[in-house]
């Protein structure tokens, strides 16, 4: 994962100093190699040592280490896009509504795409297949992707509960067991309630994958497999649209590469298609 992927990920998390490191590399990520950690603390105007927790907090040694990875990252083609912010602004100011929106949805799916790595993905799949049941736990927005996603999963097959109930949910846990599988989709990662659900889930053997924010959550400590979405992708989104953006994404893939490794699934896909079609 491009470490340019976790700070725009991590953006909602940060203090108000550690935003403002994030701004300025986000906008300079070409730049950073050339910056110590004092001249780059002076550039932001922040002090030093708030540079060196802000690379601990990115999980590396210390700001060399970050700023080899940020150069990395911009050499494999990950920060070439952020540009200067004035610009930015400028060009969302002539653009219609569509290329607002079409910009924005583009981001969102870039910076998912670059938060999920492959062997993520490939391990949330192997437990969907492997499990019994499935049951998907969401509240809010993200019910409606949790649905979408039953209703892909049920068309192949599988055996799947979609209720968005918190009692209802806690009572469908309760009656799963080793061999199943419990598939979370939060906008925030933080629920309670839903949290509860988790636990019991884990108590009864139940193997967990969560879709949550890449920022630190209770949810992910308590996952099998972790995916992340993505809550914001610039000035001008509206962050609903963005992370529903961000989660139907990942759902889409996770329906495509079950489709592709599963033959008996594409087969029951053509089958409901074609009785649709006939009906």
């Amino acid at each position: 994962m491009s470490c340019l992927a976790k700070i725009r990920a991590y953006q909602d998390e940060l203090s108000p100093n550690e935003k403002k490191i994030a701004r300025f590399i986000l906008d300079n990520p070409a730049l950073i190699r050339d910056y110590s950690s004092q001249s780059l603390a002076h550039a932001v105007g922040v002090s030093q040592s708030s540079i060196v927790k802000f690379s601990q907090k990115l999980g590396f040694r210390g700001f060399t280490d970050l700023k080899l990875a940020i150069h990395e990252a911009f050499l494999t083609g990950d920060g070439h896009e952020n540009g200067d912010e004035n610009g930015h602004a400028e060009a969302a100011a002539d653009a219609t509504v569509a290329e607002q929106l079409y910009q924005t949805k583009q981001q969102a799916l870039l910076n998912t795409m670059q938060l999920n790595e492959e062997a993520q993905l490939e391990a949330a799949v192997e437990l969907l297949e492997k499990s019994h049941r499935i049951q998907i736990i969401a509240m809010g927005w993200s019910a409606m992707v949790a649905r979408h996603f039953a209703s892909m999963l049920s068309q192949v097959g599988r055996a799947v509960i979609a209720e968005m109930d918190a009692y209802f949910q806690v009572s469908s846990v309760a009656t799963l067991g080793k061999g199943d599988a419990v598939f979370l989709v939060s906008l925030t990662g933080q629920a309670p309630r839903t949290l509860e659900a988790i636990k019991l889930a884990r108590r009864n053997g139940v193997k967990v994958i969560t879709l949550t924010p890449y920022s630190a959550n209770p949810f992910r400590a308590l996952a099998d497999v972790q995916l992340f979405s993505v809550s914001t992708a610039g000035k001008y989104e509206l962050p609903q649209i963005v992370s529903m953006t961000s989660q139907q994404y990942i759902i889409d893939l996770l329906f495509k590469l079950i489709i592709r490794r599963d033959r008996k699934a594409r087969e029951l896909l053509a089958l409901g298609r074609q009785n649709v079609e006939s009906f």
